[in-house]
Formats: C-alpha cells, structure tokens, sequence
C-alpha cells in the first residue's frame, strides 16, 4: 500500500477427444473476465436499473448496535464517528442508507487528460485510456511505493523534493497529491474563542494521467518535469522535485484505497478493504450473484460482532463519498462498491439479529434467512 507522508507540521468444460488447451495467462483471464462483466445482456442491465431506481426510494435502513464506550448519548449513528471502545457496553441506534447511489455519469474532459499526456494525445477517450494503463498500473505502482520524502514546513510547499527508491523505475511520479478534510463549520453555540482544529494534510505521490483518466471532476494537472519523460532504470535512487497540488476530499482515510484501484483496476483491492475477513474467487468473479453476496453477508454476520461490521460500512462509505467527490465512474468499481455495501448491510442486519430489516426497507422481498 502506498504509504501516506504525514506532514510534520499539519495537524466450460471441454467436449470429449478434444485436446488440452493451455491456460491462459492471469493477466489475459481477468481481462475477459472484465469483458464478461461488461458485455452482460439487456435483460440484465434492465434488472439492475429497475434495482438501483427502486433503491433510491428505499427507506435508511434502522438497527441497534452494541458499543462499548461512550454512545453519543443514544443519537443516531448516519456514518459519522463511531463510539470509542471501553468496557460499558450501550445499544445505539443506527441508520444507514439503503445503497449508495451512483451521481450521473461523466467523463474526464479533454483538456485534462492531454495536460497529462502531452503531445502524443489525438483524442482518445477516457475508457481508451483507463484501458491502455491498465498493463503498466503495477509497475507503475510499486514505484510509488518506494517513493519517501520529508515535509518540514508549517506552510504547505508549492513543490515537494522526493527520493524514489525503485530500481527498476522507468516512469517517475509526476506530482504530489496533498489530501486533506474540509475544515469544520463552526458550532452554532461555539465561544468567541474556538478555533477550527489543524488540518490534518497526507502527501501522495501520483501519476497525473491516471488521476485524470479516472476522475471527471478534476481539473488539469499544472506541468511536471517527469510528465512525459521516460527514464531507463537505475540502480541509484532518483531525487526529483514535484508540484504539489491541494486536494480536498471527504474522506481522506479511505483515498488510498481508491487509489490502488485507479492503478489495478482489480476488485480485490477494494474488497480486502471492505470486507473484515477472506473473500471466494467465486464472490469476486461473481460480485452482483444474491448467492454469492449472501453466502458471505451470512459468514461475517455470525463471526463478527457488529460494531466491526459497521466500521467496514463506514470504509465502503468513505470511498463511496471519494468516488463522488472525484467523479470516478469505472464501472468496476462501482460494481465493488454497490456489491460489498450489499454483503455489509446485510451482515449488519444478521449480527444484530434484525434480518428483515434491510429488506422492509427496500421492499416486500423475501428476508434473507440468518
């Protein structure tokens, strides 16, 4: 994972008398596996648009969750904090949405993606894009994650000097992403003394051209030295100096998260995120599956106890805000954030005992059986 720099100072089977066929590579198996996903049937697709536009009219869903600690004095919990954990158990009631509907789709401008590639870009598409990074994503990745610098100043930097570390290093990070909250309003009955509390600022080292084929709601990156240039490896560290770009997000905890997937574009770094313990390949390659998502709803509900399960809402909440904020619409992503929020829901429901509850909400379907 990449490691976030703090600032110091910033608070078939096959038919008979066939031969064998050798398999296919793990990198060509995903990619049709992704195709599959894509090329799903009319009929489908019009059952998941009938499913998402019924969702938006389903009612939160309602349960009572055991904390122990402090329980904010019985007030609803809608993704906010939750209690810390002491030895005073107390049953809170919590209300989380019934899904997490997707904002309507767009599509990174022009204009962005060509400041981030230079003057080999003749127009492709964002998808075109996303698709032709996709091979060079873990390569490009591991090189981030050898990256290490030092912030010094109480002041954020315009530029930022890194070390990367990766030997095999061709293509070098272009800018550093600053993450931070949006500062708190303040309280209607704050004193005249208070004071918003410091801003807590994480550095990220990032390519532009995969943030910016990603998210539609992000502007062009400012110039880089290292944006189109294409070093051969070195067995030296590198020292370079990057342009710092500010960006706000609402949940900056969960922004690597997101980002790992912007470089994968593999389910399974979400899921790992999402999900308080192992997953099947079968629940990865069939993610949407009611079987699938209740063979695992059903596993975490009875292991786990509740407020474990909706910390992992509030994961899948925060990359969820993320995604909006930034206007990532890949629809991989969009299938790992709907279906894990499916299986965590329901978990939630079974470890409080209340099952029906997720589907009083949505509809009068049959409950999932506990």
């Amino acid at each position: 994972m990449i490691r976030a720099l703090r600032a110091r100072n910033f608070s078939k089977r096959p038919t008979e008398n066939t031969p064998p066929v050798k398999p296919a590579p793990k990198s060509v198996r995903r990619t049709r596996t992704r195709k599959a996903k894509k090329n799903i049937t009319a009929a489908k697709s019009d059952a998941e648009q009938a499913k998402k536009k019924a969702q938006k009219t389903a009612q939160p869903v309602r349960l009572n969750v055991v904390f122990y600690g402090n329980a904010n004095g019985g007030a609803d919990v809608e993704m906010q904090e939750l209690p810390s954990t002491s030895q005073h158990p107390a049953i809170v009631p919590v209300t989380l949405p019934r899904a997490l509907n997707q904002p309507p789709v767009s599509e990174p401008s022009e204009e962005a993606i060509a400041a981030s590639t230079g003057p080999s870009y003749c127009g492709q598409p964002a998808a075109f894009v996303r698709d032709n990074l996709e091979s060079s994503g873990p390569r490009s990745l591991r090189t981030l994650c050898s990256v290490v610098t030092q912030v010094d100043s109480a002041v954020l930097p315009k530029e930022l000097d890194i070390v990367v570390n990766d030997p095999a290093a061709t293509d070098y990070p272009t800018h550093m992403l600053a993450v931070y909250a949006p500062v708190p309003k303040k309280p209607e009955n704050a004193p005249a003394t208070w004071v918003p509390p410091k801003t807590d600022v994480k550095m990220y080292p990032v390519h532009s051209l995969f943030m910016a084929a990603h998210c539609a709601k992000l502007g062009p990156f400012p110039p880089s030295p290292t944006a189109f240039e294409s070093s051969p490896a070195s067995n030296e560290p590198r020292s370079i100096t990057l342009p710092v770009r500010p960006l706000c997000l609402p949940s900056p905890s969960t922004f690597p998260y997101l980002l790992h997937y912007f470089y994968l574009r593999r389910e399974e770094v979400l899921f790992r995120a999402f999900f308080p313990c192992e997953f099947s390949t079968e629940f990865v390659e069939n993610c949407t599956s009611e079987e699938e998502i209740r063979s695992l709803a059903t596993h975490i509900g009875r292991t786990f106890n509740p407020s474990v399960i909706l910390k992992h809402a509030k994961v899948i909440h925060g990359v969820w805000q993320n995604a909006c904020a930034l206007g990532a619409f890949d629809d991989a992503l969009w299938m790992a954030i709907d279906s894990a929020y499916e299986v965590i829901i329901n978990a939630l429901a079974i470890g409080t005992g209340n099952p029906r509850a997720v589907y009083v909400a949505k509809s009068p379907s049959p409950p999932m059986q506990a």
